[in-house]
């Protein structure tokens, strides 16, 4: 059973850790409204698309370290934006 556990959170890791140039970041939810965009901004990044929750977005950047500065940003959690199309999307403004 343990072992188990083990390949299936690596597989799981394999699969949410952001690879590539988009990412689905996270804020914290009683954040204001705009510190998603703030957060993303911070770290050099651009916003993409909405995902219908103001503490969530897309966001795209080709800056190889885009993660680390997120997270030196403000992000609370970032994703592989691949797991973005299991998001509402919303085009943003």
């Amino acid at each position: 059973m343990a072992n188990l556990a083990v390949i299936m959170v690596v597989l799981t890791a394999a699969a949410v850790i952001p690879r590539g140039d988009r990412a689905l970041v996270f804020v914290a939810p009683w954040s204001p409204e705009d510190r998603i965009v703030d957060v993303i901004g911070s770290a050099g990044g651009s916003v993409i698309n909405g995902t219908g929750m103001p503490y969530a977005a897309i966001a795209q950047s080709d800056n190889p370290d885009f993660v680390f500065r997120l997270f030196s940003s403000g992000a609370l959690l970032v994703l592989d934006g691949s797991l973005a199309y299991f998001c509402r999307s919303t085009p943003v403004q």
